[in-house]
């Protein structure tokens, strides 16, 4: 089980996660995360400067729940 914290005291089990889009703001440049579950339900990340930031942090933050096998704080 891989569980992130995606945003203060909101967390996601990648293992339920069928789909992860990055969202661009229409007001802002900035993007964000959203990850669906198999019901369509989704949570949201934080936000994040641009594409590129977004994915590099969510693969460290993947990498690190991995390797520590625990929830992750950030």
């Amino acid at each position: 089980m891989i569980i992130i914290e995606v945003k203060k005291n909101k967390f996601v089990n990648i293992d339920n996660v069928f789909r992860m889009d990055i969202i661009r703001k229409e007001d802002k440049n900035n993007v964000y995360w959203r990850f669906y579950t198999n019901d369509e339900s989704f949570c949201s990340s934080k936000e994040f400067s641009d594409e590129q930031e977004a994915q590099s942090w969510l693969s460290m933050q993947i990498a690190r729940a991995q390797g520590s096998n625990e929830i992750i704080s950030l």
